[in-house]
């Protein structure tokens, strides 16, 4: 039976990233995949390419939860993306309580910088304190790491191992911590750690430049596996795989960056 995968993210207009690149990543290894949209980003051409965000209604968020479940019956597995808002978390956190999902993978996009305070910190404290608690797996980025584990710097392997046991120790069941290409090894590295097993997942780095929609491939291709059965370290060994490709035939535009495309895995 094909297994079903409902991505809470944002709509990200150009397809390289968010829901869009959620559905692609779903469909690329064979699970059904449905959505519930937070919010609408778009890059703006006129503004050094910066972020347009509009964040949608919490009850149309709630509303897009409730008909995936209602038609499906059952979700496999949930991917939260980009949230942006605590009225949008609330709505977000409110539907994990009230359908308890089984399994649940955040890819938390924290804003802040860890000292501003008002709106940006807000957003962030509100994801830590409602919806962490329902994740069975979690894949911040370097930056996410640090703030997630409190540490004041993550510049080598030892520190990510060291933050990753931090977070798993706040509840987090598994963490897989995306360091990419940022230490400087000549690849792409990323530390699991469900408590036990402590593992680098290292793959050759393709380049050096941004390819926007690689953290949220790596999520979604996670939350595919783990929706199909696998455990979430062999779940996360798939996803790199998933990246690499995702990389390698990356949609090259006008922008100043590339963007993702999943399609060419496992031709």
């Amino acid at each position: 039976m094909t297994k079903i995968a409902l991505a809470i993210a944002g709509s990200e207009a150009s397809g390289g990233a968010g829901a869009q690149t959620d559905i692609k990543t779903f469909h690329t290894l064979g699970v059904f995949g449905a959505s519930s949209l937070t919010c609408i980003v778009s890059f703006d051409p006129n503004n050094e390419w910066g972020h347009r965000f509009v964040p949608i209604d919490p009850q149309v968020i709630h509303d897009q939860i409730e008909a995936a479940v209602a038609v499906h019956g059952h979700i496999d597995a949930v991917k939260i993306g980009m949230l942006g808002t605590p009225a949008t978390i609330d709505a977000v956190a409110a539907a994990l309580g009230e359908y308890r999902f089984d399994k649940v993978i955040v890819d938390p996009v924290l804003i802040c910088k860890g000292q501003e305070p008002g709106a940006a910190l807000d957003t962030d404290n509100a994801l830590r304190e409602k919806v962490l608690p329902f994740a069975t797996a979690v894949t911040p980025n370097l930056f996410e790491t640090q703030v997630l584990s409190g540490m004041d710097e993550i510049h080598n392997v030892a520190q990510l191992e060291d933050a990753v046991k931090r977070i798993h120790d706040q509840g987090v069941p598994y963490v897989l911590a995306k360091a990419g290409t940022l230490f400087g090894t000549g690849t792409a590295l990323d530390v699991f750690y469900d408590g036990s097993t402590l593992e680098v997942l290292e793959v050759p780095a393709i380049g050096q430049e941004r390819v926007s929609g690689a953290g949220c491939t790596l999520a979604a291709a996670m939350t595919a596996e783990i929706a199909k059965g696998a455990t979430p370290l062999d779940a996360a060994r798939t996803a790199k795989q998933v990246v690499v490709s995702a990389i390698e035939h990356r949609m090259h535009g006008r922008a100043p960056f590339d963007c993702v495309y999943q399609g060419f895995y496992g031709r």
